[in-house]
């Protein structure tokens, strides 16, 4: 299985988020509640396996909220419940189906990521939480161990992975990355790893979910990285995404895309640009910027960098 070489920042965050759950899962009504950017690329890459379906459901009413228990109705090959007041109810088989990320997917996505030497099959530590991926290039002559752990907040998988490092002495003095946000300074594990938080870890690109080879290289060695900021403004090749000030925006429309990418290179060569021009270029049957952006989730955002003026419109990041 080879996982895509990268995610959108997004996307990647949330599975950071679901590798901090007992249970890495989340049900279809959440996904489908999500950014259908981030919806397509989750369920495109493979990362997120059907498991099974909720158990129950909580049904807000106008006085209240009351939960039911499903179950299998073979009238209808459905799962559903029984409302006193509107008799057998048959939810949406989607919202209440159940996704679990595949970690063997993860697992390989960071491999690589880092570009790991070594490695073959992850080596189990802890069940579903720890892992020993392989070799991680820390300097030209210099390999080290590289693991993954999660949950490490957790009394119970502390002390288990605490264990399983004691009887690993020939495998000590690595590094073991963690999508636990923050390194737990009290956290005193055997074998001297340099325990590295996904999250800060990654590149400064504010679209993309990549790792930063050289910024855990960098962090192991004890030397600041060479690091290349990121723009304060930068549009993604295909103009789909903008990023500003770590914002980031996503436009699928030509006509949006068009006006961003013309205000875009206007701020890159510090010229101001004449709305009913920018609109007319875009093909853009609106008479304004907020009308061509209607619908657009992002509007609110993108109109505080945006200045208007006089007829004339800019980026002002």
């Amino acid at each position: 299985m080879r996982p895509q070489p990268a995610l959108a920042r997004n996307a990647g965050e949330l599975l950071l988020a679901l590798l901090e759950q007992r249970q890495p899962a989340i049900a279809g009504s959440v996904l489908a509640d999500l950014d259908p950017n981030i919806r397509f690329q989750l369920r495109g890459s493979g990362c997120l396996q059907r498991t099974s379906v909720r158990q129950s459901i909580l049904v807000v009413g106008e006085a209240e909220a009351a939960a039911f228990d499903l179950q299998w109705l073979d009238t209808h090959q459905r799962y559903g419940h029984f409302d006193p007041a509107d008799g057998w109810v048959i939810p949406d088989p989607e919202e209440i189906t159940l996704y679990r990320l595949d970690t063997a997917w993860w697992l390989a996505w960071l491999t690589a990521e880092l570009d790991l030497i070594n490695a073959g099959r992850p080596i189990e530590l802890v069940p579903d939480h720890a892992w020993d991926l392989g070799d991680f290039r820390a300097s030209r002559k210099r390999v080290v161990p590289l693991l993954f752990a999660r949950r490490l907040r957790a009394p119970d998988v502390r002390a288990q992975l605490a264990t399983a490092l004691a009887r690993r002495a020939g495998r000590s003095g690595g590094v073991m990355v963690t999508s636990t946000r923050r390194v737990i300074e009290t956290l005193n594990l055997p074998g001297a790893h340099c325990l590295m938080p996904v999250a800060e870890s990654l590149t400064a690109d504010a679209a993309r979910f990549r790792l930063d080879a050289a910024l855990i290289q960098g962090l192991y060695l004890g030397q600041p990285p060479d690091a290349t900021p990121m723009p304060v403004l930068d549009l993604s090749p295909d103009g789909m995404t903008l990023s500003i000030h770590g914002d980031v925006l996503h436009f699928r429309g030509a006509v949006q895309r068009s006006i961003v990418k013309q205000l875009v290179d206007a701020h890159r060569s510090g010229k101001r640009l004449r709305t009913s021009v920018v609109l007319a270029k875009a093909s853009s049957s609106a008479d304004s910027l907020i009308k061509a952006f209607s619908g657009s989730p992002h509007w609110r955002t993108l109109s505080r960098y945006l200045m208007q003026k006089q007829g004339c419109c800019w980026f002002e990041p």
